[in-house]
């Protein structure tokens, strides 16, 4: 089973980070009653060393956590390729806490006590999100297998297309006839699974752009181990 088919069958989990032991359990309670599957923490560096990056869902974690910031620890959970979507909570919201917060990617920032509606809200949204972006890794790992398996002349002929060469263009470029071009191309298409040049140019681009994502932030687009 691969790292992307056990995510799917995995059901989300939401992940409880709070050193505040009553507040933690009531958490708990609530998540499970309407209907998540919980696990919590009372330390943050507990769970940043039990999360596995695998197991779909969402984070609820405390801003102020006794040995470090919840914010802290989440950046460092990035930087270890360990992406969930986060909803930070704090008893104490300032301005500059809530901004970086949000630099970090978060998608909310709730203070507490908040509201049962709005957390149930919220949590469905982070773990629409975080399948959104387990979908979009699946995806890219899949165009990234195809890509790798072109031969260096499928790879010449896609680097002309892309940019913008005509089949004319191509063919006198590499003097060969358009016909040949033109069975270079529909190679391409088959083996990339574009039914239109416009479809391939656009999983090009777009394979193109999310492999720039990782290489400038040095992490997959969801965890991968």
């Amino acid at each position: 089973m691969t790292q992307s088919t056990r995510a799917i069958t995995l059901p989300p989990t939401v992940f409880v980070v709070d050193d505040d032991d009553d507040l933690r359990e009531s958490l708990v309670l609530l998540i499970e009653a309407l209907g998540f599957a919980v696990r919590s923490f009372a330390d943050g560096e507990e769970f940043r060393r039990t999360y596995d990056g695998i197991t779909p869902g969402c984070l609820l974690l405390d801003v102020w956590l006794p040995t470090r910031s919840g914010i802290e620890l989440y950046e460092q959970l990035l930087q270890e390729g360990k992406r969930l979507p986060v909803i930070f909570m704090t008893a104490h919201a300032d301005v500059s806490t809530a901004g970086a917060a949000m630099k970090t990617g978060a998608i909310e920032f709730l203070e507490k006590p908040f509201d049962r509606v709005m957390l149930l809200d919220r949590i469905r949204k982070a773990i629409e999100l975080d399948e959104q972006w387990r979908q979009r890794e699946s995806e890219f790992r899949a165009l990234d297998v195809q890509i790798a398996a072109l031969t260096s002349t499928d790879r010449e002929t896609l680097a002309l297309l892309t940019q913008g060469h005509s089949n004319k263009s191509i063919a006198a470029r590499l003097l060969i006839s358009e016909r040949a071009v033109e069975l270079r191309r529909s190679r391409l298409m088959q083996r990339l699974g574009a039914k239109t040049l416009a479809e391939l140019l656009d999983l090009t681009i777009t394979h193109r752009v999310l492999d720039e994502v990782r290489f400038l932030t040095g992490q997959p687009l969801v965890p991968r181990r």
